[in-house]
Parts: C-alpha cells; structure tokens; sequence
C-alpha cells in the first residue's frame, strides 16, 4: 500500500481500485469550502439535483461525456434500493448518476462521515474529496471520515455513483460535533439545490 497525493488531497490512500480520502497526520480532512454567497431560502429547492445516465458500467469514470437527463430530487441519503429501481431513475440495472446541490452543516466543529455504496460512489463536499470506491462491488462500507467543519453553513456536495446490476445502495451517515452514538443518514432537511 502506498500513500501519496490522490486527486489533490494530500494523504489519500491508494489500494488497487479502491481509494479513501484520508487526512495526513490527525486524521481529520480539512479545508472544506462553503458555498459564496450563502444561498437563502427563496432560491432553495428541496432533496439534491440528480440527471442520470443508462448503461453497463464498470467505474464512476465512464460516466464522463456520457449524455445525461434530469430526474426527480434525491431526498434523502438511505438508499438501500435491493434490484428495486435505483434511486429516482427510471431503471433498475445499468444506472449511473450525479447527484449535486448543498448539504447543511448547523454548526461548526468535527463531523464524522461514512458512505456505503453497492456499486462505485464519488462523494466530494465543500471542493475537497471524502471517499472513493469507484469500481463495482456488494455492499461496502467506509471506514469513519471524520472532517472539519470551519463555519456552519451550506457546503457544495457532489455524489458520482453507478449501479451495474442486481442490487443497489447508496447511504451517506453522519455525526455532528460533540453528538454521542451512532451515525445516521443525512436527513432531507440538510440538503436543497438551486431553484
């Protein structure tokens, strides 16, 4: 296993085809950007933007300049979709999607993250990379991804993720700063996209 500069994000680790963003040193990712200006909530629309694109796919790479069409807004981040259809698409085998808008974090400090993704997910927020599995696989789960959070606010967040076949999941979790237990989806109401 080597570690070196993946992508921009100093310290990701690279084992075959499976890449985690991992902060040097502490552990915490750092240096996440908010959205400028702050959107306000006339020019918010509920759940995150999502276009999709059809076809067997093997890694989130190949979604690259590939045609895509808009679906209905992800409003949540528990996805556990089984060979039911994926996510909002219209399909339930050969799916891939991008998912963009903002997530809301209430207040500033340490939150703990972790993705779990049945096949390949991207997840960036506010410019900095948080975890990649962009190949195909069952039901995986990252490690925590514990990231700082410098003000509260909106954050850009973007999720690259495609389904192959027979089966799908996609649920990013969370815990705020100081919070005890267990991680939880990210609810609706941290996330929106432009009106």
């Amino acid at each position: 296993m080597t570690t070196r500069s993946w992508q921009g994000v100093p310290g990701a680790v690279a084992v075959g085809l499976v890449s985690v963003a991992m902060a040097a040193g502490a552990g915490t990712l750092t240096g996440l950007k908010p959205v400028e200006p702050q959107p306000t909530p006339d020019t918010l629309a509920p759940g995150l933007a999502v276009q999709y694109t059809y076809a067997i796919m093997n890694h989130v790479n190949e979604m690259k300049g590939r045609k895509f069409e808009p679906g209905p807004p992800i409003t949540h981040l528990d996805w556990r979709m089984g060979s039911g259809r994926v996510l909002t698409s219209k399909d339930n085998t050969g799916v891939g999607a991008l998912i963009t808008g903002y997530v809301l974090f209430e207040k500033a400090g340490v939150y703990g993250l972790d993705v779990t993704s049945n096949d390949g997910v991207r997840l960036e927020i506010g410019g900095q990379l948080i975890h990649e599995d962009p190949g195909v696989h069952s039901d995986t789960t990252s490690d925590r991804i514990d990231v700082q959070v410098d003000k509260p606010g909106w954050y850009p967040i973007t999720i690259t993720y495609f389904q192959k076949r027979y089966t799908a999941t996609l649920v990013v979790r969370w815990i705020g700063p100081g919070e005890k237990g267990k991680l939880v989806p990210v609810p609706g109401k941290a996330l929106a996209h432009p009106k």
